[in-house]
């Protein structure tokens, strides 16, 4: 078994990850609505900081950092510590294979503070905004939606505006001002594992991003674009 501790401060136990949890993260089915990923999380969970054999709940009540946290590390006891990524260049005149190899060990953790939810002040109606982190109860809610925005990502978040409940329809009067402003707010006060991966296109030099966890070299290895 492995024991590591969570960006929330939470210890986890974790064991490998064997043919029946490569098998759910081939399941289309349920990798769409994102219990793929959250069976994986519960059956390699052994513990969770005093809690043995930790329940679908306990898994789903994770902050989002933690459950990255726990799918990087499930990564690396299970397959290594680097993950070898072909990157293919988004310039369509291009279209080149990049190979990025990520070592996992070198990716920045940053920990989560005491607070739970969080005040801020928009910046143009003044308006009092009060949100909280992102969980797997959040994430599978936002999985369940048809069509899966941006305002939804950041109502999902919002515990209410001025003391009222929040609304798609508040969201979408708020102004582009308040919303970055209220978007950037979210962005730093989140914590986990920053999976970013970053590089240039060898053959055009067009600048190549994305999330290591999206591409299929993370979990699995050799397979080609």
């Amino acid at each position: 078994m492995h024991i590591f501790e969570l960006p929330s401060g939470t210890e986890v136990e974790l064991r490998e990850m064997t043919g029946a949890e490569e098998e759910l993260l081939t399941n289309q089915r349920l990798i769409r609505n994102g219990d793929a990923v959250n069976q994986v999380l519960r059956n390699c969970t052994v513990r969770l900081g005093e809690i043995e054999e930790p329940s679908m709940k306990d898994v789903l009540d994770l902050l989002s950092g933690d459950r990255l946290f726990i799918l990087v590390k499930l990564r690396q006891i299970s397959l290594g510590d680097e993950a070898e990524l072909e990157l293919l260049c988004p310039n369509t005149a291009c279209r080149a294979a990049n190979i990025v190899t990520v070592n996992m060990d070198d990716l920045e953790v940053t920990p989560y503070g005491e607070e739970r939810e969080f005040t801020f002040d928009l910046p143009g109606s003044k308006r009092k905004v009060r949100f909280g982190y992102l969980d797997g109860q959040k994430e599978k809610r936002l999985a369940a939606l048809k069509e899966p925005s941006i305002s939804s990502a950041m109502l999902i978040r919002l515990i209410d505006i001025d003391g009222a409940a929040p609304s798609k329809k508040l969201m979408n009067d708020m102004s582009l001002r308040d919303r970055s402003a209220l978007r950037q707010e979210m962005l730093r006060v989140d914590a986990g594992v920053d999976t970013t991966v970053e590089t240039e296109c060898e053959t055009c030099g067009i600048r190549i991003r994305t999330r290591l966890e999206a591409e299929p070299g993370f979990l699995f290895p050799g397979v080609r674009l």
